[in-house]
């Protein structure tokens, strides 16, 4: 049965929980998971920040070569924000700019339209605020543009992500589970001892099967505050 892997990780600019910064150790964990396509989240190119903009090659490599980066905060020195890296091709990118009134820092979400195995599907990752009124301003935006694009599409989507939404219940949950399905998974937050779900993942569409793992191993908490969460999506 045909499948593709993907993989959302709020990496936390590339430092590990030991204080140092190696993105070759996220790249290590893709290649050995055989994730295809993976949404990153706090990606960090200010030099001043420890950053390079050499980061972004590292994490697509070789067998992820095709990428769509989504900068929220651009500075002299290089950028942060959301990207997107694929093995697949990229048809399209797209940044969704999700600003409300920004309390915390800019948000956006980056849109991707791959051609995979399993024909085209619409990768989408966010990272919303910290202030629960932003997030749930986002979110509308977010699903209000992901449908004027899904109007001309109608292609598969896949939402994935830190949405910052600890609260239960949750309006903003509610919200999103009313437009798209979600894909149940463990908590993410903190690594090293997950009990928050933080970083979740959505799906739309007739022809997908969807599950999704939050990958906890001693040696994966290590790498970032966040736990990341695997995909594993298969033709029906």
């Amino acid at each position: 049965m045909k499948s593709i892997r993907l993989m959302t990780f709020n990496i936390h600019g590339g430092i590990a929980r030991d204080g140092l910064r190696d993105i070759n150790r996220v790249v290590q964990l893709l290649d050995e998971m055989n994730i295809d396509i993976a949404v990153f989240q706090e990606v960090e190119t200010r030099i001043s920040r420890g950053g390079c903009n050499e980061d972004i090659t590292t994490l697509a490599g070789s067998n992820r070569p095709h990428h769509v980066f989504a900068p929220s905060i651009i500075d002299h020195d290089g950028w942060y924000g959301n990207l997107i890296v694929s093995k697949y091709p990229v048809i399209r990118g797209i940044v969704h700019n999700l600003e409300t009134t920004v309390q915390y820092e800019p948000r956006n979400a980056v849109d991707a339209l791959i051609e995979t195995p399993l024909g085209k599907i619409r990768v989408i990752g966010t990272h919303l605020s910290l202030s629960i009124f932003e997030r749930r301003s986002e979110a509308r935006n977010l699903i209000r543009l992901m449908d004027a694009v899904e109007e001309k599409e109608k292609n598969p989507i896949l939402l994935m992500g830190d949405l910052n939404e600890w609260q239960i219940p949750s309006k903003l949950l509610k919200f999103l589970n009313s437009h798209l399905t979600p894909a149940s998974c463990r908590p993410t937050f903190p690594s090293w001892l997950p009990f928050l779900k933080l970083d979740r993942v959505w799906y739309h569409g007739d022809r997908l099967n969807v599950s999704a793992n939050t990958l906890c191993t001693k040696r994966v908490s290590k790498l970032s505050d966040h736990l990341p969460i695997v995909v594993e999506i298969f033709a029906l």
